[in-house]
């Protein structure tokens, strides 16, 4: 009765091997090995390799299925920033209309009070200074409140590094989705 001498695939360590086994059990990583024979060559395959109810298999599955979670709510909080810097970019032109037609209101009230409160000064300085004055005040308000080229041009950039990065998020979830798919092949038989 002779034994034989190999290392263990997955951690190298020294199996001394009974002649008439057909099965081992690494002592170092606990792998339990198919023992296949070809005249003095011998080829040691994992037994649970092929079997998708091995406790590599689950563990892996196990893994698989918290990074496609993490990677899914990671693709939601970067859609979700994509849609606010996209909205902020392109609220300029909205911001501006409502701060005209806020102005343009302001002017028509003032106008109003003077035709109803103050007949006698239509027409007059005061009038025109309080429309003016309105006016100047509306303007700093619009020039306050309007997003300037340089900031929505940083918003675009930013967009676009968002986009990029929910682009890796993405084909890395479809990379995880490849390898699920791998451990649980199509069966043949189907």
């Amino acid at each position: 009765m002779s034994n034989i001498s190999t290392f263990c695939p997955r951690c190298r360590r020294s199996l001394e091997i009974p002649s008439e086994f057909d099965n081992v059990i690494c002592p170092g990583c606990a792998v339990a090995y198919r023992i296949r024979r070809h005249g003095d060559l011998i080829n040691l395959s994992e037994i649970w390799s092929d079997s998708s109810d091995s406790p590599e298999s689950e563990y892996a599955e196990a893994v698989i299925e918290s990074r496609v979670a993490e990677l899914d709510e990671l693709i939601q909080e970067a859609e979700s920033e994509i849609e606010n810097l996209r909205g902020r970019e392109q609220s300029g032109p909205l911001q501006k209309g409502c701060a005209f037609f806020g102005l343009f209101t302001l002017v028509i009230v003032v106008i109003a009070v003077f035709m109803l409160m103050g007949k006698d000064h239509v027409g007059s300085w005061i009038f025109y200074v309080s429309v003016v004055i309105v006016v100047l005040l509306g303007l700093a308000r619009i020039r306050r409140k309007l997003v300037s080229a340089e900031q929505i041009e940083d918003l675009r950039r930013e967009r676009e590094k968002m986009e990029d990065g929910l682009s890796r998020l993405q084909a890395e979830r479809q990379r995880i989705q490849r390898l699920k798919a791998q451990l649980h092949p199509p069966d043949p038989d189907i």
